[in-house]
């Protein structure tokens, strides 16, 4: 059987691996985020037992807002050329992106990045990354 003192010294050098490993790469997560768990006896719902971004989004959802964006980016008439690129709403400097040409059944994906205007040669059209909040 563990003392008290063995089981805090263990769980103090635990948790400074612990520190170590959630920075690794150079980014440092967020704290673990996650809900109350179910009450004995009954089966927990999604807002009970959610962790992370998942747990942001709904408690975003029950407050009316909306986490992230699942609005279809609509294309205008004459965008997708280098001087009038397809706009693409993100807050992060990259975002990937789905496209599904006439024609086809599934969506092409590429990233881009807020480093002005790129161009996909698959769907020969002109993106460029915009922040919505500046």
């Amino acid at each position: 059987m563990m003392s008290l003192r063995t089981i805090a010294s263990r769980a103090r050098l635990a948790g400074g691996r612990l520190q170590q490993a959630r920075a690794f790469g150079g980014y440092v997560q967020p704290p673990l985020n996650q809900g109350p768990g179910g009450k004995e006896g009954l089966i927990a719902d999604d807002a009970e037992q959610a962790t992370g971004r998942e747990r942001e989004e709904l408690k975003a959802f029950a407050e009316g807002h909306e986490y992230f964006n699942r609005q279809p980016v609509q294309m205008q008439s004459g965008q997708g050329t280098f001087e009038n690129p397809v706009m693409v709403p993100s807050e992060l400097h990259e975002r990937a992106v789905g496209i599904v040409p006439k024609g086809q059944d599934g969506p092409i994906w590429f990233n881009i990045t807020d480093q002005g205007v790129q161009y996909v040669p698959e769907v020969d059209l002109h993106f460029k990354l915009y922040n919505p909040l500046k």
